[in-house]
Formats: structure tokens, C-alpha cells, sequence
């Protein structure tokens, strides 16, 4: 099986790129399936695309040797060539140029499967329409612009609604409770295939998580993911200083990820005077997050858009006290953690908005051990049946060899 694998160049493989060494620190779907698919695999072509303008690492297109991969990796970049017009008809050109270099791929290195994700759609649908080699549609979650095309009838909406309603073979789609179910019953074309996969968790089984009877005059409180607003980050902080200033229980607050908020925030608990309580971490390997759920007590998701990350996931995994917040079935949100979790297994806030009550449920869980012990019975319930890494990416590789034998 020969595959192309495009994808944007996600916040998790950056350092890597930039680095030249192999060790991702996020999207643990994509590197390890990655890696996989590179031992299965007759041939595996990688092109990273990169969209946003605020990374500028690579002011040109190149090929770089990556880790275990045995063909160099192409990296498109984001360079624009005409600046004095404006930002969409850029954003034009620098579609046009991508699509070009890619069909350009296609018809050297001929490929069984293509595979791409949301952000490479405008390339990806074209070749679904114009190629007849199998085409994959990898959604990671749905986003608001997402959503909000399917609804609208601006001229950029119709045409997401036409890139979207292309003849892909498949789609796979991330279920991380950002309500996938109606997005594609009404974006993705009838008839076409489609996956809903829930990603994997690192097998814990040898690991020893804290003893909840044990009584501690610390109570360590995490966050993990990006520092912007649609992950609630602000509230995460905001409600944490109002928690200190509510209990006498010494606490302590984690926060791993990067993100345009990060520097405010860090200034903000300086500000506050409350610089000790808090632990600012800007990025870990992927491979170390256990190390951190380990010595956490309360693990808190404030995601506006869906709160079965990876990082939910492993805090499940490790039968972890959750905060987060209620679902919205309106645009069924978090819906699918309704169904996995009973209220007894998580603690839940109206919204990520909801400052008092997120500071409430802080106290409560640090001055009740135990409650959070019968939480942790209870999640253990969903946690022993949570799929392992290595069967979630062979799920997903049994899946694309089934297109291929088909196809043939």
C-alpha cells in the first residue's frame, strides 16, 4: 500500500520540525498513526502544510529526513508572494500553490490512499473530484467555521459546502464531543462511508495512581491544552485565584500548554500575588503526560467546542476527579460523554463561563477526599474500558487497507 498523508502541521509536531528531531508533544493520533502506517506501508509520502501566518519558521518550501521515516518530509509553507493585496485572495494564492504542488505528488509517486484532514480540505476535495486513486477525509472534531458553513449562505460558506459534499471513498472522523453527529448528517455527501472513532490511552495498568484515603495538606489542580479562549484557559485561572481565596487547603495549580493567553495569564497571577500557586509548563512530550496525571488530584476541561481530548481521555484513563462542563444538545456537544459517564463519575459546571461555580467545585472536591474517592470508583467503570493506543491505531489502518483491497 503506497499512501500520501497530508496534514496541516500541527502545534504538537512543530518543535519537532523546527527541531529536526522526532519527539512530538501533542496530536498523538496522528504521530503514532504516523509511525505505524511508515511499518505497514509499502510507501509512505508526508506533507506537512502550514496555514497560519504566525508560524514563520519556514519561509520556503523543503524536505527534511524526520525521525523514523524512511522518505524525506515535505514541508509547504506559508509564503506569500504578493502582499499588497488582501489577506482572502492571499489565502487564494496560497491554497492554489499547495493544490499544484500536490497534484504534482500525485502523479509521481502514485498513491493507493490519499489521506487529509480538515485543514488541507480545498486541496483534498479537488483531488477527491479529479483523481481516481481512494480519497480519506480525516475530521478532527468540528470547529465553529465548520459548523457555522453549513448554516450560512455567504459565498465562503457555499463553497465549504461544496469541498465538503465531494466524492471522498471515506471519512474518519475524531469523536471528542464536539458533536460530530449532526455536522456530518448535513456537510458529508449521502451514501459515503463514515468512521467515528474515539482515540486511545497509554496502558496505565503498571502505573500507581495516589491513594485518595490518604490525607494531604496539598491538592494539585491541572489544566492541559492550548492557552485560548475556546479552551477556557481564562476561566481556568480566574476561577482557580477565587478557589485559594475560598479554602484553607494548600493548593496548587498545573498548567501545561501553549497559546496566545499564556503570557497574560502568567502575568495575571503575578499580579495577583499569587505566583506560587501556580505551575506554568509550556510543553511536554507526549510520552510524559502521565507523569503529570499522576500527581494530579482534580483535572479540569473547560473546552468550549468538546471535552473528549486526548488529555480528557487519559485523565479518564487515570481515574482521575473531572471538572467540566454540562453538555449542550442544541449543537450536541459532549453528548457522548453524557452517554460514558454517570453523573456520579465527573462533576459538572453550567459552562466554562460559570467562575463561581468552577471555584465551588474546586473546594468542594480538595476539602472532600472522600468524595473523590467514590468519583474515582466510578470512573474506573469507563476508564477498564477505554481502548489501548495500539488497538485504536490498528482500528484505523485495518480501515484504510479495506479501502485499498476494495479499490483494487
Amino acid at each position: 500500500m503506497k499512501v500520501l498523508y497530508i496534514s496541516r502541521l500541527f502545534t504538537g509536531l512543530e518543535q519537532s520540525v523546527i527541531d529536526q528531531k522526532w519527539n512530538p508533544t501533542g496530536v498523538p493520533t496522528i504521530f503514532r498513526l504516523l509511525e505505524n502506517l511508515e511499518k505497514e506501508c509499502d510507501e509512505l509520502n508526508i506533507v506537512f502544510t502550514i496555514k497560519d501566518r504566525s508560524f514563520n519558521f519556514f519561509l520556503k518550501d523543503c524536505k527534511m529526513n524526520l525521525g523514523p521515516f524512511s522518505k524525506k518530509i515535505m514541508i509547504l509553507s506559508n509564503k506569500q508572494y504578493i502582499f499588497f493585496i488582501s489577506k482572502k485572495i492571499q489565502k487564494l494564492f496560497l491554497e492554489f500553490r499547495h493544490t499544484i504542488y500536490l497534484f504534482k505528488t500525485i502523479l509521481i509517486c502514485k498513491p493507493d490512499l490519499i489521506y487529509f484532514d480538515h485543514a488541507n480540505i480545498w486541496s483534498g476535495a479537488l483531488i477527491s473530484r479529479v483523481f481516481k486513486a481512494p480519497t480519506i477525509f480525516r475530521v478532527m472534531g468540528i470547529y465553529p467555521i465548520m459548523r457555522s458553513a453549513i448554516h450560512s449562505n455567504n459565498l465562503r460558506s457555499k463553497i465549504l459546502k461544496w469541498l465538503y459534499n465531494s466524492p471522498f471513498k471515506a471519512v474518519i472522523c475524531t469523536q471528542d464531543g464536539s458533536g460530530i453527529e449532526k455536522w456530518l448528517t448535513k456537510a458529508i455527501r449521502p451514501g459515503i462511508i463514515v468512521h467515528k472513532l474515539i482515540n486511545g490511552v497509554p496502558d496505565f495498568r503498571n502505573k500507581k495512581f495516589k491513594n485518595y484515603n490518604k490525607i494531604k495538606d496539598l491538592i494539585t489542580i491541572t489544566f492541559i491544552g492550548k492557552i485560548e479562549h475556546s479552551k477556557g484557559a481564562e476561566q481556568f485561572i480566574e476561577s482557580g485565584i477565587m478557589a485559594i481565596e475560598k479554602t484553607l487547603i494548600r493548593l496548587k495549580f498545573v498548567v501545561i500548554g501553549s497559546g496566545s493567553l499564556r503570557d497574560n495569564l502568567i502575568q495575571k497571577v503575578v499580579n495577583k500575588g499569587y505566583k506560587k500557586y501556580f505551575n506554568f509548563i509550556e510543553r511536554v512530550p507526549n510520552k510524559n503526560i502521565i507523569d503529570f496525571l499522576l500527581e494530579t488530584d482534580i483535572y479540569i476541561s473547560l473546552n468550549r467546542y468538546g471535552n473528549l481530548s486526548n488529555s480528557n481521555l487519559e485523565a479518564i484513563a487515570a481515574k482521575k476527579c473531572m471538572i467540566i462542563p454540562d453538555s449542550q444538545p442544541s449543537l450536541g456537544i459532549d453528548l457522548i460523554i453524557d452517554e460514558m459517564l454517570s453523573k456520579n463519575a465527573v462533576i459538572r459546571v453550567k459552562s466554562p463561563d460559570d467562575l463561581e461555580g468552577i471555584a465551588n467545585a474546586i473546594v468542594f472536591l480538595s476539602e472532600n477526599s472522600s468524595k473523590r474517592e467514590q468519583i474515582n470508583n466510578e470512573i474506573n467503570k469507563v476508564s477498564i474500558k477505554l481502548k489501548s493506543w495500539k488497538h485504536r491505531i490498528k482500528e484505523e489502518i485495518d480501515i484504510l487497507n479495506s479501502i485499498v483491497m476494495k479499490s483494487v
